[in-house]
């Protein structure tokens, strides 16, 4: 099997826990316990058969049983332990900041428990997603955060086979507990041209069994080519409009409520993505991935339609009229708006130019600032910018969605970095409904605290979604079947993260 590895220089790095490793095939080497579905949020087992909270602060993993290391020694939970404690031993490897959230673990028998600081149930998909690594090899490392672990040893389904910096190449790993569910021998990951272009003949040339790339028409241009071609493109998360709601007018609720339906989000998304998806719902919620957790008093699911009528008499209530086809505050100034996103991102430079022509047809006046991403990426978290594109959503979770865009604990001052919830938002509200969700164990208690999520999302827009962010998933079926579908959405088409190895467990030969 080949797929396309998504760098354009590989480095012989397979330490699962270095910044500086970017291998997709890492993650086919060293499984984690569990994979919680970013579409849905359900638990796929790896080296755990299940999870349970016995109160919501303490979280028990059963450990499989009869799992060996690819080079022959026993898995057991004494290694979930020690890779964990080395998390907390050395910070930098804690990149998904498990020990923020646990205090301790412990191991009894083939149980394995986490228990937290405070209650935290969504938390175990981050948990459970932590690579599992060998005790008696890694506890001989001197310094494992500048270990580029080039000879790695895992539980997974593959082994390294080779390595070139054009292309390397895993094995299948013989003695892989679940064997007989690996379809391929091999796997090969080329190294990506720095041209999108390059890289988009590659894949329509059928270079690839799975290629994660946009492509427009693609009926056209990839699956009238062969009649193995097939492509899913599903919502994989959102994107909006980030206002920075420590400025006026973007402070004013009924002001973000007059953007919101100023704009027409269907069209938004076909000038951005060809119509591949579409405009998203207010709920917050990616749909129809998260349908199970919408609140069903919303209208229209959430949806907003265009409607410019409504759309003048919120701005009216927030003090703004028109004025010979501007829009005008109090004293006759017209509304102005600076939209920010970086400028190698072209489906969002797209959106945010259809955007402004939408907003300015009820008068507001929008300019475009396309940094580049770096720049673009500190201009949000400290808070110096006026509107940015950004995503929302899109790890299967609500709590995990919700908090990361919206919690008051992330809205740091102006000048002071924050890693989430850019547009500081505050509500307590928000926070208290986060709390319970976050101490919920049943679901009722659940869906009820999401859906108050939901309301306040969609009354009070602290930000306004405009389309769902598709995942761009380009298969061949001639050597396997089996691929993530709308039929059989089991994940997201993403190679490059965890999803590849719930994939590469479920394909089967042609």
């Amino acid at each position: 099997m080949q797929g396309d590895s998504g760098n354009p220089t590989l480095v012989e790095n397979f330490n699962p826990f270095s910044a500086a490793s970017e291998l997709g095939g890492t993650r086919l080497i060293y499984e984690p316990l569990e994979i919680a579905s970013p579409i849905d949020g359900t638990f796929t087992p790896f080296l755990a058969t299940d999870h349970r909270f016995t109160d919501p602060r303490t979280l028990v993993f059963t450990i499989r049983k009869g799992v060996t290391w690819s080079d022959g020694e026993p898995f057991t939970a004494a290694d979930v332990v020690f890779t964990f404690r080395l998390l907390k031993q050395y910070p930098a490897l804690d990149i998904t900041g498990v020990w923020s959230v646990i205090s301790s673990v412990a191991e009894s028998g083939n149980l394995f428990t986490a228990t937290f600081n405070t209650a935290n149930v969504p938390f175990a998909a981050t948990v459970a997603a932590v690579p599992i690594v060998p005790q008696h090899l890694w506890a001989d490392i001197a310094d494992p955060t500048r270990y580029a672990n080039t000879t790695p040893v895992g539980t997974g389904p593959f082994t390294l086979s080779s390595f070139e910096p054009t292309q390397y190449a895993l094995a299948k790993n013989p003695s892989y507990w679940q064997a007989d569910n690996v379809a391929p021998a091999t796997v090969l990951f080329p190294a990506q041209s720095t041209n999108q272009v390059t890289n988009q003949l590659n894949v329509v040339a059928g270079t690839y069994d799975w290629a994660y790339n946009y492509l427009p028409n693609v009926k056209d241009t990839y699956v009238s080519r062969d009649p193995d071609n097939i492509y899913w493109f599903p919502p994989g998360g959102t994107i909006g409009l980030f206002m920075n709601l420590t400025r006026a007018p973007y402070t004013d609720a009924n002001f973000r409520k007059g953007v919101s339906l100023a704009i027409d989000r269907d069209l938004v998304a076909q000038k951005a993505v060809n119509g591949y998806t579409t405009g998203a719902s207010m709920s917050g919620l990616v749909l129809p991935n998260q349908q199970k957790w919408l609140d069903p008093s919303l209208s229209r699911r959430g949806y907003v339609e265009q409607d410019l009528t409504a759309a003048k008499a919120s701005f009216a209530k927030a003090g703004f009229t028109e004025s010979n086809g501007r829009l005008v505050d109090g004293g006759g100034r017209q509304v102005s708006m600076t939209i920010s996103m970086p400028a190698n991102y072209s489906d969002w430079v797209t959106a945010a130019k259809e955007t402004a022509n939408q907003l300015g047809a009820v008068g507001i006046s929008v300019q475009l600032d396309l940094p580049q991403a770096a720049q673009f990426q500190t201009e949000i978290q400290t808070g110096n910018f006026d509107v940015a594109m950004n995503s929302f959503a899109g790890t299967g979770l609500p709590y995990t969605d919700f908090r990361n865009g919206l919690a008051s604990s992330f809205a740091a001052p102006i000048n002071t970095r924050t890693v989430n919830n850019f547009e500081r938002y505050k509500n307590r509200t928000l926070d208290q409904a986060l709390a319970t969700l976050a101490a919920a164990t049943d679901e009722q208690t659940q869906r009820e605290a999401t859906y108050r999520l939901e309301r306040i999302m969609y009354e009070q827009v602290p930000i306004v979604l405009l389309y769902y962010g598709g995942s761009w998933g380009l298969f061949s079926t001639r050597h396997f079947t089996g691929w993530p579908s709308a039929e059989n959405p089991y994940t997201l088409p993403t190679s490059y993260n965890n999803s590849i190895l719930v994939v590469l467990t479920r394909l089967k030969k042609a």
